[in-house]
């Protein structure tokens, strides 16, 4: 039994090989380790009847490497993740590295007096209370 291939056009101008795609892209953008040079710290941001809460994925980021400041309502947060030293030739990577930069806009309810951060298992955490004058009141109502 004989099989066959259809022939498809696509074929002529794309690559077959993920090998043929990254040398194709290194091509067109340069080599995979100048374009690695940047990575993405995800954020969750909630918040709470008394706190904000900011926790940022900082995996192999060191307390050493990061930078918590608050100005303006503005939480700013910068982190930075070094590359490892390697011996012999690298032959992939998709880790990125570098500084990543992150600012926060916070409602004017918060205490800059009580903001904590703190890294752990690869996590940094931020919290920040309210300030309790500016929380609303609840009245109680009595009977007359």
């Amino acid at each position: 039994m004989r099989c066959s291939q259809s022939s498809n056009r696509l074929q002529h101008l794309l690559p077959t090989a993920v090998a043929d795609v990254d040398t194709f892209v290194d091509q067109l953008l340069g080599p995979t380790s100048a374009r690695r040079s940047s990575w993405r710290a995800t954020a969750a941001i909630w918040e709470g009847e008394n706190q904000f809460f900011v926790e940022i994925d900082a995996p192999g980021v060191q307390t050493d490497d990061i930078e918590v400041t608050f100005e303006k309502n503005q939480l700013s947060l910068t982190l930075e993740r070094n590359a490892p030293e390697h011996d012999g030739k690298l032959w992939h990577s998709e880790r990125g590295y570098g500084k990543v930069n992150r600012t926060l806009t916070l409602p004017e309810t918060v205490d800059p007096e009580t903001i904590d951060a703190a890294l752990s298992d690869g996590v940094l955490r931020v919290t920040i209370d309210k300030r309790p004058e500016l929380q609303p009141k609840r009245i109680d109502v009595k009977s007359a």
